[in-house]
């Protein structure tokens, strides 16, 4: 690596993949992991509190909530599964561009000589990043990934590519 910064704490895989990449200049990881996500762990967490309540309390109605909570978060597991395999797990900026890995695989690519713009979207109150090459392709920050803003700042100063609002702050 380029870079004097250790490695975040990343998943095995994607610690093999950056090994093997060149240029790297820095490495970004998403703690997350896919049983985190609330859609999960949401009616999980539910699924417990109302059946120990049931038979605490010997409540039919609330062994029959738990049970449906139940199912609804066996029923999530393969949504969560299926939406996990798109996130990134962690971004590696290099000096020819920057990089989204899952587990190791690349998810997206984009090179900096591509690269057209760097777009902030702000969501019910959560904000991510865009590197949009291509018109219509872009690579996604995830606010998840730590240090999400420092990545931006960086991709701004590898690519050269100038602010759109340069009095905006990161």
């Amino acid at each position: 690596m380029t870079s004097e910064r250790p490695l975040p704490d990343l998943h095995d895989a994607d610690a093999r993949a950056v090994a093997s990449m060149h240029q790297v200049v820095r490495v970004f990881a998403n703690p997350n992991r896919w049983w985190q996500n609330a859609t999960f762990a949401l009616p999980l967490v539910v699924t417990v509190v109302a059946l120990v309540a049931g038979f605490i309390l010997d409540s039919t109605e609330a062994k029959g909530f738990g049970v449906f909570a139940l199912a609804v978060t066996v029923f999530m597991v393969p949504v969560v599964l299926l939406t996990w395999r798109g996130t990134a797990t962690s971004v590696v900026l290099t000096t020819e561009g920057a990089t989204a890995l899952h587990l190791g695989q690349p998810l997206h690519e984009v090179a900096w000589a591509d690269l057209q713009r760097i777009e902030k979207v702000e969501y019910l109150g959560n904000a991510r990043y865009k590197l949009v090459h291509h018109d219509s392709e872009f690579l996604t920050i995830e606010s998840e990934i730590e240090g999400a803003a420092d990545l931006v700042e960086t991709a701004f100063v590898l690519s050269g590519i100038p602010r759109q609002h340069p009095e905006e702050a990161i």
